[in-house]
Order: C-alpha cells, then sequence, then structure tokens
C-alpha cells in the first residue's frame, strides 16, 4: 500500500504537466470546434491552473499551441517513467517535481489579487501581498501533489547522502 501512495505521489509532476498538455489542446479544440460544450468544459476548468505559465511560453516568437502541448505531453510521459522508476534517476525526479511546483507556484501568483485587471501598472504602495494559493480544488490538488513529490525526492536525496552512497 505504501508503494502504491508514493508512486502516486511520485506522479504529480506528470499530472500537472498533463493537465498543462489538456490545456493546450483546449485552446486547439476551441478554435477548431467553438460551439463544442467539451472544449468549453476543458478549457475553462484547466485555464485557472497553468494561464500564466502556458500564456508565456506561448508568447515566444515561433511557439504554438502545438509545440507547447507537445512538450508537456512529453514532460508528462517523462514524468511518469521517473515515477514508475524512482531509484534510477533521483535527480531528474528531483528537477522535474521542482518545476512543475514552481510553474503552479508562478500560475497562481496573481490568483488571489483584488484588481480587476492586471493590464497596466498597479499604483505604488498598492501592491497586494499574498500566498500563491490555488483558487480552483484542481489547482490545489495539483499543488499538493507536485509539493509532495519535492518532498519525497528530497527524503530520497537525505536517505542516499546517509547512507553514503554518491551521486
Amino acid at each position: 500500500m505504501r508503494a502504491l501512495v508514493l508512486t502516486f505521489v511520485r506522479l504529480g509532476p506528470a499530472l500537472v504537466y498533463a493537465a498543462g498538455a489538456i490545456f493546450a489542446l483546449s485552446i486547439v479544440l476551441l478554435a477548431v470546434y467553438p460551439s463544442s460544450a467539451l472544449a468549453w468544459a476543458l478549457y475553462l476548468t484547466t485555464l485557472p491552473v497553468l494561464r500564466l505559465p502556458a500564456f508565456m511560453l506561448l508568447d515566444i516568437s515561433g511557439v504554438e499551441v502545438w509545440h507547447l502541448f507537445a512538450m508537456l505531453a512529453s514532460f508528462a510521459a517523462c514524468g511518469v517513467y521517473l515515477a514508475l522508476l524512482p531509484k534510477r534517476f533521483p535527480r531528474m525526479r528531483f528537477v522535474h517535481a521542482h518545476i512543475a511546483l514552481l510553474v503552479l507556484i508562478l500560475a497562481n501568483t496573481g490568483a488571489n489579487s483584488p484588481e480587476a485587471s492586471g493590464l497596466g501598472p498597479s499604483l505604488p504602495g498598492n501592491t497586494h501581498w499574498s500566498l500563491p494559493t490555488p483558487t480552483t480544488l484542481l489547482g490545489a490538488a495539483l499543488m499538493t501533489l507536485a509539493a509532495l513529490a519535492c518532498l519525497s525526492s528530497h527524503a530520497e536525496i537525505i536517505r542516499r547522502i546517509r547512507s553514503g552512497r554518491v551521486y
């Protein structure tokens, strides 16, 4: 039972990247089928979770939605591989989990801001400081899983250092 739970926790970053791939796919589905209820449901479910990082990547010159989808889907596939073989690549699992957590933190940085728009510069001294907590249940679940995956990778590295195995 413990191994199953740890495998599910290690799959957390892969689920973050899979949610990003679903977001990119929903953008394509909305372009092709703008009246599809499924496309709108996928888009509106994943939009609050990974909006900012996905749009930051799409703002890069030459990056299209298909590139974003392929990149995130390949990251998700690599995450599944890393979760199923945790002893093989501990440093890669460490980096993979921490990037997923940082992406979620970036995505939720301004989510709790009371401003109606973030288009213009804020007034001096009017900065709203808050923790980057997710605004949706999906975002909270993904952030929890990614944080637990980071904790798991830290525990594995500490365990290896204590046992005397060198990386």
